[in-house]
C-alpha cells in the first residue's frame, strides 16, 4: 500500500497535453464499457498492487482532534504552578523539529497534568473531563507520538476516553448517542463529546500503525490480521465511532421524517442538508475515509465500500457544484473504491470508478489529491486494460502513470507503474 507524501508543484501544462491525448478514446471506452459480464477476474495476483491515496485533507479532520491537542486553551484556565510547567513544556515542543527536546516536553506537560488532577480533586473548575484538563492530555498523546511511542500514545488516549465517557461510554457508544439527542445537553458536554469522538478515531489510527510496526517486525505469524490484538482494537475502535455518528444521524433523519410526516426509514439520505447541525460534512466523510482505509487494507472491502460510498454521497452537492475541495476528495475516493473492485475482480466496476475518477481528477490538476488520485486511477485503468487483453492500451496508461508520479516525486507509484510497465510483453 503506499500513502501520498509531500509534492512538488505541477503546472496544468506538464499533465494537460496528455490529458487531451486520451480523452477522446476513454469517452468512447465509458460509453461502451470493456466488459460485458459482471466480473472478470484479474488472473495474475501481480496485478493486485494497488495505488493507494491518502488524502491529507481527510486525514487530518479527526473532529478538530489535531487542533485542539494543539491548543488546548487559555493560560488563565490554569493556576499559576501549572502556568509555569506548561511553559517550560512549550518552550522544549512548540520549536522547529530540528530544536525539539520532546523528551523534557513530556515530562514537564506530564508534571503539569498531575499537578492539575491534584488540584481538581478539590475544584470542580479542574474536574478530570474539564476541556483544558483533556485538551493537556491530548498535547502528551500527541508528544508520545511524535516521539515514535506508540504505547504510552495508547495510554494517554485511552486515559482522555475514560475522563470523557467514563467506563460505561467506552463499552457502549449508545450512551453517546442518547446524550447527543437530548436537546437539554450543555453545548460543553456535547462539545466534549464530539472531542472524545475525535480522540478514538486517533486511538484507533494509533494501534493501527502499532499493529503495522509489530508485523514489520514479525514474520512469524500465520495471519497477523486474525492473531493481532491491536488490528482487533483498531476494528473495535473505528466501528465504535462509526456507531456514535450513525446511530446518532438515524436518530436525528427519522426525527426530520416524523416532523415532516413522512415514514420512517432504516438508512438515512446521506444528503449533507439532513446531518445532526453538530456533524459537518467534513467530520463525516473524514471518518467513513479513515474506517474504509483501515477495512480496505485488511481486505474487508464489504465494509469499506459502502463507507466510501457514503462518502461520495455527502461530497456529491459541493462535487456537483465545482468546489474544488470537494471535486478532488471525491476523485481520491474514486480511487479507492477503483482499488476495492481490482482486489475483488469487479473490473466492470473499477472500469467505472476509474472513468468517473479522472474525469473529476483532471478538473484540478494542480491540486495534489486530485493529481495523486490521477495516478491512482491512471494505474488502475492500466490493470482493467491489462484483464482485458488490451495490453497496448494498457502500457500506455501504465507509463503514463509512471510519468506523473515521477514529475510530482512519488516514487512509490513511480516504482509500482514501472512495474507494471515491464510485465507488458513486447513493451
Amino acid at each position: 500500500m503506499l500513502a501520498s507524501g509531500s509534492r512538488l508543484a505541477v503546472g496544468p501544462g506538464t499533465i494537460n497535453h496528455r490529458y487531451q491525448q486520451q480523452q477522446q478514446q476513454q469517452q468512447q471506452q465509458q460509453q461502451r464499457g470493456i466488459f460485458g459480464s459482471p466480473r472478470t477476474s484479474t488472473g495474475n495476483k501481480s496485478l493486485r498492487m494497488p495505488i493507494t491515496v491518502a488524502t491529507v485533507a481527510m486525514l487530518a479532520m479527526t473532529v478538530g482532534f489535531i487542533g485542539y491537542g494543539m491548543f488546548f486553551g487559555p493560560g488563565s484556565h490554569y493556576p499559576s504552578p501549572v502556568r509555569k510547567l506548561l511553559r517550560e513544556g512549550g518552550m522544549a515542543y512548540l520549536r522547529p523539529p530540528e530544536k525539539q527536546d520532546l523528551p523534557k516536553a513530556v515530562e514537564k506537560y506530564t508534571e503539569a497534568l498531575e499537578l492539575l488532577d491534584n488540584i481538581g480533586r478539590d475544584d470542580p473548575k479542574h474536574a478530570a473531563d474539564a476541556a483544558h484538563v483533556t485538551g493537556l492530555v491530548a498535547r502528551i498523546a500527541t508528544v508520545y507520538t511524535d516521539m515514535g511511542d506508540l504505547d504510552n500514545a495508547i495510554r494517554m488516549y485511552n486515559d482522555l476516553l475514560h475522563r470523557i465517557l467514563g467506563d460505561a461510554g467506552m463499552e457502549d457508544p449508545r450512551t453517546q448517542v442518547r446524550l447527543l439527542m437530548d436537546p437539554e445537553l450543555d453545548a460543553g458536554r456535547r462539545q466534549n463529546i464530539l472531542r472524545a469522538l475525535g480522540c478514538a478515531n486517533k486511538l484507533a489510527e494509533t494501534y493501527e500503525a502499532r499493529a503495522a510496526r509489530s508485523k514489520r517486525r514479525s514474520i512469524l505469524l500465520a495471519d497477523p490480521d486474525m492473531h493481532s490484538a491491536d488490528v482487533r482494537a483498531a476494528s473495535r475502535w473505528y466501528q465504535w465511532c462509526l456507531q456514535v455518528v450513525m446511530l446518532t444521524y438515524q436518530n436525528h433523519f427519522n426525527h426530520q421524517q416524523l416532523e415532516q410526516n413522512l415514514p420512517l426509514t432504516n438508512t438515512p439520505s446521506f444528503d449533507p442538508a439532513t446531518l445532526p447541525r453538530f456533524f459537518s460534512v467534513e467530520v463525516v466523510t473524514s471518518l467513513f475515509f479513515n474506517a474504509a482505509a483501515f477495512f480496505a487494507s485488511h481486505a474487508q472491502y464489504q465494509y469499506a465500500v459502502p463507507l466510501l460510498q457514503r462518502a461520495l454521497d455527502l461530497l456529491r452537492p459541493g462535487t456537483e457544484g465545482g468546489r474544488e475541495e470537494c471535486v478532488c476528495r471525491s476523485s481520491v475516493l474514486m480511487s479507492h473504491l477503483a482499488n476495492a473492485a481490482v482486489q475483488t475482480s469487479d473490473l466492470p466496476s473499477a472500469e467505472r470508478w476509474t472513468f468517473d475518477g479522472l474525469a473529476l481528477a483532471k478538473k484540478y490538476p494542480q491540486n495534489s489529491d486530485c493529481l495523486d488520485s490521477f495516478v491512482a486511477l491512471t494505474y488502475d485503468l492500466g490493470v482493467v486494460y491489462e484483464a482485458a487483453g488490451k495490453i497496448k492500451s494498457a502500457s500506455v496508461q501504465y507509463r503514463h502513470a509512471a510519468e506523473v508520479a515521477r514529475a510530482i516525486g512519488d516514487a512509490e507509484a513511480e516504482r509500482l507503474a514501472t512495474q507494471a510497465l515491464k510485465r507488458m510483453p513486447g513493451i
